[in-house]
């Protein structure tokens, strides 16, 4: 391995758009340890390494641990060009994602239950045949993600997760136990892992899912539907674009994968001190959002009456396993059905955070978020005007409030349960929701941050109405 490596990447991982320490300054990179995937170097081809990086930091603050798997080569394919991280050492270096024949290794050793050091590579039980050998075309998912995905001979989803955190990822995780309930029917089905150890305890490097073809994703769909919901300029009831049927069938989905988790994991409640706890940590969240972002200030007391309603009027909550971060871009339209996919959870959160029970609403919330996006991410498109048409935004509104009346409608066929009948808890995570968006967007991409700000200012506005119906709240 080429000595001068760990100081390439301390300069290459600031920016992949999966390295979660944006902002802080990389003091030292440590090569942990390196497992090779492919070696065929000698004959003219190329090896590769699976890398596990310790990043520490200028700040003091704590380290984080990566893996980077790399590819080296004396000459390069020009398809490769694009992957490069840098020459040494007369080698070339490349993100080894990029090169079908070191993702075909992989695959082909889940097939085969190759290990490689403390690499152990197995395909789930009952999966079915992976191929262990002959793997020729792979390309790489192409959407934004925190970890990193590929493609493989259109049949395969290899993902793998950058940051590394001890335990069992929750996208291995929860869809085995979906599996073991008989709930895995709204869920890609899992057919393989790359798993090993992290200071003492299992790590998931990697897992390969069935790749489903032909289907849509959810927040593609939205964009569509508010695209031809506002270029005819009719009332959305009467639009070729509705999107309340999608919605509905969207709710009864994310309702028996609820259900299915509930089954397989359980479910407690969660009394006045640990509801007391948890809108502690709202507030908290709040709090540190309003030292990035001062447009959030003025609108703190009012979020913060709600936070005190709920402490006060909320006994108990029913918590289990969820997703943790549902939005439309987490779920595809089959031909026939909607899939949940990305169980990971929230990109920022502990494996401990993620682990936690929460209530169903808070995924119910995400999710009713992301249909207040997609009604308004038009207006702030490249090339729209500042001020957009209230004609435009009106009809947005009213596309945004159908369809989330639509998911919870949906979500209250499956479970018996209607969402907006915890006014005060619904209320409380679509605020606390709204808060981290603003802190996540500031950071990721701050010409979305408008969205959730008014957001925020109109979830202060009807607090401060006192609207006693929820789905004002919307």
């Amino acid at each position: 391995m080429p000595a001068r490596l760990p100081l390439v990447l301390a300069a290459w991982l600031p920016r992949q758009r999966w390295f979660a320490a944006k902002g802080r300054v990389i003091d030292e990179v440590a090569v942990e340890q390196h497992i090779p995937l492919d070696d065929r170097l000698a004959e003219g081809g190329c090896l590769g390494l699976l890398l596990t990086l310790r990043v520490a930091f200028a700040d003091g603050g704590p380290a984080e641990l990566y893996q980077v798997p790399i590819g080296l080569r004396s000459a390069l394919p020009p398809a490769l060009e694009p992957a490069v991280i840098a020459a040494l050492d007369g080698l070339v270096c490349y993100d080894a994602l990029a090169d079908p024949e070191i993702t075909a290794a992989v695959l082909h050793g889940i097939a085969t239950g190759r290990t490689l050091g403390d690499l152990r590579l197995r395909a789930e039980p009952g999966a079915g045949r992976l191929p262990a050998s002959g793997t020729r075309v792979s390309r790489p998912l192409g959407v934004e993600q925190s970890n990193s995905s590929v493609v493989l001979d259109e049949r395969y989803l290899l993902k793998f997760f950058r940051r590394l955190q001890p335990g069992v990822n929750q996208e291995l995780e929860l869809p085995r136990a979906l599996l073991e309930v008989g709930g895995a029917g709204h869920v890609p089905a899992i057919l393989g892992s790359a798993e090993g150890t992290l200071d003492g305890r299992p790590v998931t490097y990697a897992v390969v899912q069935h790749y489903v073809a032909n289907a849509a994703d959810g927040w593609s769909m939205a964009l569509g539907s508010v695209r031809d919901l506002l270029a005819g300029g009719q009332v959305p009831d009467q639009a070729g674009g509705d999107f309340a049927s999608e919605a509905r069938r969207l709710g009864h989905t994310v309702a028996e994968v609820h259900d299915g988790l509930a089954r397989a994991r359980g479910t407690r409640v969660l009394g006045r001190e640990g509801i007391v706890a948890v809108v502690g940590e709202m507030r908290a969240r709040l709090e540190q959002a309003r030292r990035h972002i001062s447009a959030l200030d003025r609108h703190a007391g009012s979020l913060d009456v709600l936070f005190t309603a709920v402490e006060s009027a909320v006994d108990e909550v029913t918590i289990q396993r969820v997703h943790g971060d549902l939005h439309l871009g987490q779920v595809l339209r089959t031909p026939t059905d909607w899939l949940l996919v990305d169980f990971e959870g929230e990109p920022a959160a502990t494996q401990d955070e993620r682990l936690r029970m929460r209530s169903p609403l808070r995924d119910v919330a995400g999710m009713l978020r992301s249909f207040d996006y997609a009604a308004h991410h038009q207006f702030i498109e490249p090339g729209h005007p500042a001020v957009p048409d209230p004609a435009a935004v009106r009809l947005a509104d009213e596309w945004s409030r159908r369809s989330q009346a639509a998911f919870c409608e949906g979500y209250a066929e499956r479970s018996g349960a209607d969402p907006r009948d915890q006014p005060l808890l619904l209320r409380a995570l679509l605020a606390d929701k709204a808060v981290y968006e603003a802190v996540y967007e500031s950071r990721w991409r701050p010409h979305w941050a408008s969205l959730p700000v008014a957001a925020v200012r109109r979830y202060a506005r009807e607090i401060a109405s006192g609207s006693p119906r929820a789905h004002d709240f919307f």
